[in-house]
């Protein structure tokens, strides 16, 4: 049986091999009309874009509560400024050139109860910086009768004050950023940041419009970063809005919006959920669930109500909007940091004997934390959603209930440090016919309004003339990591001052087992 068996199978391995051998023509024929030179593409492509102007220009701006019960909170936050200038002044290139100005959460409240209820009519701040000198100091510091912000940079030549470095930038935010506990107690945190900065007007052009004394604060292209101190969330509303008035009413529970107090803004500017059922405003009187004395029930889930029917205040996403629009590329150049209360736990209870006649139950939310030195805030959802909106890199929330503040102050220092940082090519980079990086690079060069895309060759290819790009091993000026290098790109001799510039690279980098030029 083996011996026939071996006898069938040699046939079979003949015609098995005659069939290959005829099959091998055909896929020549198949294929020897595309043997050309193949297009060798890159199997991995790192993109990254390169600020090379303004990678050193920093806008921060300070929104500081002043309602009532904040000037303990200040304190903490006012302590702890030269740790937040530390971290600035400690970067690899220095200090940036930065602009620092004050603002308050004060934009009045209109009511057809005039200032009755604590508020100005006229608008209170209206988002104007704050320079003028408080606590116990007898002067702002500035050099410029002025001045509406704090300037200055790492070699001094731009510094508009008169205290010596490096604890005068401090001192001099300290003296204008202590705003006491007497603002209006409707914080419209949200609309005096827009207002501040002019994102709330931009011009037919599409340029922010702040008010006059402002000007010059936002610098076009610069790193912008906000911070909030606030124990409050945000109750911006529009203008003309009825949400500050009686509206014919009276100061009572059976007004059909309640008393004018501040639960008017969870009341008109919340939507939570009641034991997981569907999102709804807080309630006014105590829900069949309320337990405990004085009755109380917590909510779950509580957003901005946005645009949702019955809702009172301007809506969040509109403040993100306007606060991008300040930006090209806001992902990149926009931190937005809130030291306040969290948004949960989110509990409503009824305070008894309110009113005229003493006789009523009016809604208030507890406090989200409280610490022992009096610092205390209540649920900052709206204030949540606004930093959460801008990105888990470039949103930082932290607790204003802290002991002091160092460690929240110096995260947010470093996260707007991280924005200036160069950014840097990673990986192995592929190699050209002329043995050079597989690069490309294109600049951006805005000029007057009008922004060009200029192709850059690299230095190596011709002779070094600007405008031309080359890659530079981390160093200390670069401040590039092991194992990344920095784009470096001269100036244009075409171009040598321009609005913006930005580049744009493009490398193919090498993938581990993928046999590439210039790859190991």
């Amino acid at each position: 049986m083996s011996g026939r068996s071996s006898f069938l199978s040699q046939p079979w391995r003949v015609l098995r091999w005659v069939g290959l051998a005829a099959a091998v023509p055909a896929l020549w024929a198949c294929t020897s009309r595309t043997l050309e030179a193949p297009v060798v593409t890159p199997t991995q492509t790192f993109t990254n874009k390169v600020v090379q102007k303004v990678n050193n220009n920093l806008d921060i701006l300070f929104m500081v509560d002043n309602s009532s019960s904040m000037t303990q909170m200040q304190q903490k936050l006012l302590s702890q400024l030269p740790v937040f200038m530390q971290v600035l002044q400690a970067l690899p290139m220095g200090l940036p050139s930065v602009h620092i100005a004050v603002v308050s959460s004060d934009m009045g409240a209109v009511s057809d109860q005039g200032t009755a209820i604590g508020c100005s009519q006229g608008g209170g701040d209206n988002g104007l910086f704050q320079v003028s000198p408080r606590g116990t100091c007898v002067t702002n510091n500035f050099t410029d009768p002025n001045a509406m912000f704090i300037t200055d940079n790492s070699t001094g030549t731009e510094k508009n004050f008169s205290l010596a470095d490096p604890t005068g930038i401090s001192t001099v935010f300290q003296c204008i950023g202590l705003l006491g506990s007497s603002g209006c107690g409707f914080e419209n945190q949200l609309n005096s940041i827009d207002h501040a900065l002019g994102s709330d007007n931009y011009d037919g052009n599409g340029n922010p419009q702040p008010p006059a004394a402002n000007a010059g604060f936002v610098r076009n292209g610069a790193y912008l970063g906000i911070v909030m101190l606030t124990n409050e969330d945000d109750c911006s509303a529009p203008a003309g809005t009825d949400l500050y008035s009686l509206n014919g009413g009276p100061q009572s529970i059976s007004n059909a919006m309640g008393p004018i107090a501040n639960y008017r803004c969870n009341q008109f500017g919340h939507l939570c959920s009641d034991a997981g059922g569907p999102l709804a405003p807080p309630p006014l009187n105590p829900p069949a669930d309320a337990t405990g004395t004085p009755p109380a029930v917590t909510l779950t889930g509580c957003v901005s109500a946005e645009n949702a029917a019955g809702a009172r205040l301007t809506p969040v996403s509109k403040f993100v909007s306007d606060i991008k629009l300040l930006k090209k590329d806001p992902a990149n150049q926009i931190l937005v940091a809130a030291v306040t209360g969290a948004d949960t736990p989110y509990i409503v209870h009824w305070i008894a004997n309110k009113g005229q006649n003493m006789d009523e139950s009016w809604p208030e939310l507890e406090h989200s934390c409280t610490n022992a030195d009096g610092s205390f805030a209540d649920p900052g959802v709206r204030i949540a959603q606004f930093v959460h909106a801008f990105g888990t890199q470039n949103g930082v929330l932290a607790s204003i209930c802290d002991n002091n503040y160092q460690t929240s102050m110096s995260a947010i220092a470093m996260r707007i440090g991280a924005l200036i940082k160069p950014k840097c090519v990673a990986g192995t980079i592929q190699q050209d016919a002329n043995q050079q990086p597989s690069c490309t690079v294109t600049n951006e060069v805005t000029v007057n309004g009008s922004t060009l895309n200029v192709n850059i060759p690299a230095c190596a290819t011709n002779g070094g003339t600007a405008p031309c790009w080359q890659l530079q091993a981390p160093n200390g000026t670069n401040n590039c990591a092991a194992g990344t290098q920095a784009l470096v790109v001269s100036t244009d001799p075409a171009n040598p001052n321009p609005d913006s510039l930005d580049s744009i690279i493009q490398c193919a980098t090498c993938i581990a087992g993928v046999a590439a030029p210039g790859c190991p």
